[in-house]
């Protein structure tokens, strides 16, 4: 009997050897897996059951959980810095909704991007702090020769810079756990009518939609448009 159940019994799946897979491969299975996991969540042997290899060919490559993270963040910053640029011509509020809108749509379409670069911030290099003050300098001069001040300039990025990073955050949250979402079912018209009318008319009860990040930009543009003198537009 047990011979012919040894006979039938489905062969083990040979793994993946170590040199068919590349650290390319493992940093793009890593992103992958932290997309729905998160970053913080991401393991080694989770991603070893992933990409269908021993964790000791994760190992191989990537000594430690720490260093393929780096390996993530450079990919994260590179990705980063070729999407979203601040350059065109315009109006400088309109300069700074496009560049704040393309910014949020970068982290809603590359989640682990939001992981690694809002969440953790803490081991950026420094290559990558001087692309970014390199940046910050271009944005700045721009809003100086529209009017502002230095002071007043860097203010009302970093204002914005918080609003839409932010707003990545709960759009992160919310994406992971949906079922978190407040209901309306519980809102009672006689008690709460102002909150029924509008689920009565579809609003939805979310911190992070369309229409909550739009105000926010609207409202620290017209803002910013105070602090210039009033001789310019």
């Amino acid at each position: 009997m047990k011979g012919e159940e040894s006979a039938v019994r489905t062969p083990r799946r040979q793994r993946r050897q170590r040199n068919s897979i590349t650290a390319a491969d493992i940093v793009s299975g890593a992103f992958a897996l932290a997309t729905e996991v998160t970053v913080e969540k991401l393991s080694m042997p989770a991603l070893a059951r992933r990409l269908d290899v021993g964790v000791t060919s994760i190992y191989w490559y990537f000594r430690s959980k720490d260093l393929l993270l780096q390996a993530m963040r450079d990919r994260a910053l590179e990705q980063y810095e070729i999407a979203l640029p601040f350059t065109g011509h315009g109006p400088w509020h309109e300069l700074l909704r496009h560049h704040f809108r393309t910014m949020r749509t970068l982290f809603l379409e590359n989640p682990v991007l939001c992981d690694l670069l809002i969440v953790d911030t803490s081991n950026y290099g420094d290559n990558p702090d001087r692309v970014a003050r390199e940046r910050l300098e271009t944005i700045l001069t721009t809003l100086v020769a529209a009017g502002f001040t230095p002071e007043h300039a860097l203010d009302t990025y970093f204002s914005l810079a918080s609003h839409s990073s932010a707003f990545a955050l709960l759009e992160r949250q919310e994406n992971l756990e949906p079922a978190r979402l407040p209901a309306t079912a519980a809102i009672d018209p006689a008690t709460m009518p102002l909150l029924a009318g509008l689920a009565e008319s579809g609003y939805q009860f979310r911190l992070a939609q369309d229409r909550t990040f739009e105000a926010g930009l609207d409202a620290l543009l017209e803002r910013a448009k105070s602090l210039l003198p009033t001789d310019v537009g």
